[in-house]
């Protein structure tokens, strides 16, 4: 995982099933995870000694397929704070998200928590 150099202090924790996407899914998740990973380690948690970040997902299945439920948490850092205004970076991401791969998309800030709640259906490859 891309956060996997800066957790010398065991601040983060990985949890949920084997997940294989398809190509077509793997580049929005990928870019997701890449844009919450800078941010967390320049601005939130995981850059802060008390910080901790939490990442679980879980799979549902649906009458229509598999859902894909994915949670980011960030705790124990600086104070967070409501944006005033939504950063390239988080644009681009709520439309990678939810053009690309159909996802519902949801940030919580609450003052001690940072939470990202994704949910997609996953698509496969082929007919």
């Amino acid at each position: 995982m891309e956060l996997g150099q800066y957790d010398e202090r065991g601040c983060l924790k990985l949890s949920g099933p084997l997940v294989i996407l398809s190509s077509e899914m793997a580049m929005p998740f990928g870019m997701a995870l890449h844009e919450l990973s800078i941010n967390a380690v320049r601005h939130g948690a995981p850059g802060h000694p008390d910080g901790r970040l939490q990442v679980t997902w879980a799979l549902e299945g649906t009458s229509d397929g598999l859902v894909l439920h994915w949670t980011w948490n960030e705790h124990g850092g600086p104070p967070v704070a409501i944006p005033t205004c939504e950063g390239f970076g988080s644009r681009v991401l709520r439309k990678v998200l939810t053009i690309q791969a159909g996802a519902r998309f949801n940030v919580a800030y609450h003052p001690d928590v940072m939470r990202v709640s994704i949910s997609a259906p996953l698509r496969t490859s082929g007919p």
